[in-house]
């Protein structure tokens, strides 16, 4: 039973890994800088010289293409991926 568990968990995380990489580039770029390297949204805004609200559309498409993909699952999942436990 842990075995399909462990199994299920690493099918999804190749699914968001796959869906990550196939966001729109900016999006996928903001995602990351927040997620992957733990940078604030003030902090991307000002890396990529875009407003706040840019960096936080971005993030919320990102959230929003990859709930679409595996629910709620999603948080637990990036969780898994980048370590983090804030997210949303």
């Amino acid at each position: 039973m842990e075995e399909e568990d462990e199994k299920s968990i690493d099918k999804l995380m190749k699914i968001v890994k796959n869906e990550i990489e196939n966001l729109p580039p900016k999006c996928k770029q903001t995602f990351l800088l927040s997620k992957q390297e733990g940078l604030t949204n003030i902090e991307i805004a000002e890396y990529l010289n875009v407003s706040i609200k840019s960096v936080e559309a971005h993030i919320t498409k990102a959230f929003s293409i990859l709930r679409k993909v595996i629910g709620d699952k999603v948080d637990g999942i990036l969780f898994l991926l980048f370590g983090r436990k804030s997210f949303s």
